[in-house]
């Protein structure tokens, strides 16, 4: 007979609830170890057992450690547990809801989408990329504000090395040696993120449906990572609507009665992909004679330029499920310019080596050799 477990998980330690139909369920709990989970999974666990977890910051983990051993495992997204139970949210009643929807057959609504490992190790090295573009943005602008309460207003059309070769013997030793550490970080969290972004591009060079992808006019190769690790699959979506919902593109609604009010983007789903996607519409529409330049030139009048922006950037994700979902190039695709296209990107891949990790671990370990082999362990 089917046993049914919910499990609450905490930064250190979990709480359970497992019970089988027409018998009284038992709470549990233990520390979140490696040593205390394979207890867990050895005493606790059998192929007849399904369970649910919640989606947090480890839940995928917590699926790839259970998944092998029981029937079943499902990852509830935390607004669909929110909404039962009246506000009432406890360890042994998060848990025994879990466990219960589980029995019931009522999960399939709130259930998230569990990507396979290669999409959540690219979404991992994108997310990377995003923190260094973060650090770099702050340190330029710590070195611009430096300059600003000197009496310095750098315009952000020049370039900040520039203005230090040319003015920067201006400046007292102090305030050289602090614009020079600002400017030097900024520089590295680039080239970081500059490393990262080849190891991305040269780990998905090889799937033939970032050809597809990058068919799609105004789609460049980073954009076109940054929609496959999160889109994932394009088969768990039915319609366009529901990706552009996904990616909280689509239009919030309040109807009652007689009022019917459509304000802003809903901002739900990935915040990633929503200003990934932004900042390449923004680029789509300098190119002359497209089609999402002539979309955006139509509607700006009516929505202005930035509730324009934002329908370029959803009609480029919805091209761009559409050609994966349909393995297909896009139909307005100009073979000449997808022909330059395709060969730029390539000639950047023959270029980017891979991650210099064995180099970063000696420097950081002091350990000669090669960086150990996560596979293999």
């Amino acid at each position: 007979m089917t046993r049914f477990m919910g499990l609450d998980l905490h930064k250190n330690y979990i709480h359970g609830y497992v019970f089988q139909p027409g018998q009284k369920g038992t709470h549990f709990r233990f520390l979140n170890t490696p040593d205390e989970w394979a207890r867990f999974v050895a005493t606790q666990l059998t192929p007849e057992t399904a369970v649910a977890i919640e989606a947090t910051g480890n839940a995928f983990t917590i699926y790839d450690r259970l998944v092998d051993y029981v029937r079943q495992v499902v990852v509830i997204h935390p607004a669909g547990l929110k909404g039962l139970g009246g506000g009432r949210h406890t360890d042994r009643i998060d848990a025994e809801r879990l466990a219960q929807l589980m029995a019931l057959g009522t999960y399939t609504s709130v259930q998230v989408w569990v990507p396979p490992a290669e999409v959540r190790a690219i979404r991992a090295l994108i997310t990377q990329v995003r923190a260094c573009q973060q650090q770099e943005t702050a340190w330029r602008n710590r070195a611009r504000n430096l300059l600003i309460r000197t009496g310095y207003a750098v315009p952000r059309t020049v370039a900040l090395r520039e203005w230090f070769a040319a003015q920067g013997a201006e400046l007292d030793e102090t305030l050289q040696i602090v614009f020079t550490s600002a400017l030097t970080m900024a520089e590295q969290a680039q080239q970081e993120g500059d490393r990262l972004r080849g190891e991305i591009l040269r780990r998905l060079a090889g799937y033939p449906e970032m050809a597809w992808l990058w068919s799609v006019p105004g789609l460049g190769a980073w954009t076109a990572a940054v929609v496959w690790a999160w889109l994932g699959d394009p088969q768990r979506f039915r319609s366009a609507r529901q990706v552009g919902r996904y990616a909280g593109l689509d239009p919030s609604v309040h109807q009652s009665g007689e009022a019917d009010w459509r304000g802003h983007i809903s901002h739900q789903g990935p915040a990633i992909l929503r200003q990934v996607l932004v900042e390449a519409a923004w680029w789509a529409i300098r190119a002359k004679d497209t089609p999402l330049r002539t979309f955006y030139a139509r509607v700006v009048p009516r929505l202005g330029k930035r509730r324009a922006i934002v329908a370029v950037a959803r009609k480029l994700l919805l091209a761009a499920w559409r050609v994966w979902h349909e393995q297909r190039l896009a139909h307005e695709v100009d073979r000449r310019r997808y022909q330059k296209k395709l060969s730029a990107i390539r000639a950047i891949l023959r270029t980017v080596p891979s991650y210099p990790l064995t180099d970063r671990w000696q420097i950081l370990t002091g350990a000669e050799g090669s960086a150990p082999d996560r596979a293999a362990t």
